[in-house]
């Protein structure tokens, strides 16, 4: 199907076809305009990433403090347990065999009788050195238990 348009000129007709397309100067506008939305784009999309990466390990983190803690609480229930166990320990953290998170425990008196606090810190350790560095994902999580 060929469209085409007349052209009046000095009383002559002429025909002149109509283009479908767009020229070079339209392409290259595009091109510019594209270009400005979707580099800021994609740099969005890298951070983005590493948010939700970094998001997953604090919630693995999460996990296995309330892991520890309730884990603890089980054991707390036994009453030579609750009436001995003090200090900070180590715990295990499950299914860890890179060591690359590591867990204390702390149980202590509370100034109330009969009531103990339990502090559970888990981290990321990057460097290795087991200790909890600046820098380095952590979660705490800090509750009290009674036997009573």
């Amino acid at each position: 199907m060929n469209f085409t348009q007349r052209i009046c000129c000095a009383g002559k007709a002429s025909r002149r076809p109509i283009r479908h397309g767009a020229t070079l100067i339209d392409v290259a506008v595009g091109a510019a305009l594209l270009s400005l939305v979707l580099i800021p784009a994609l740099g969005l999309m890298g951070q983005t990433s590493q948010l939700l990466q970094r998001l997953d390990v604090q919630d693995q983190l999460l996990f296995e403090a309330e892991r520890i803690i309730e884990q603890t609480k089980i054991d707390l229930c036994d009453p030579v347990q609750f009436a001995t166990r003090r200090g900070t320990f180590d715990a295990v953290v499950v299914g860890n065999e890179t060591t690359s998170m590591r867990s204390r425990l702390t149980i202590e008196d509370s100034l109330t009788p009969s009531l103990l606090t339990m502090d559970a810190l888990v981290w990321e350790d990057r460097n290795n050195n087991g200790q909890p560095d600046e820098g380095e994902l952590s979660q705490q999580l800090r509750t009290q238990w009674s036997q009573l």
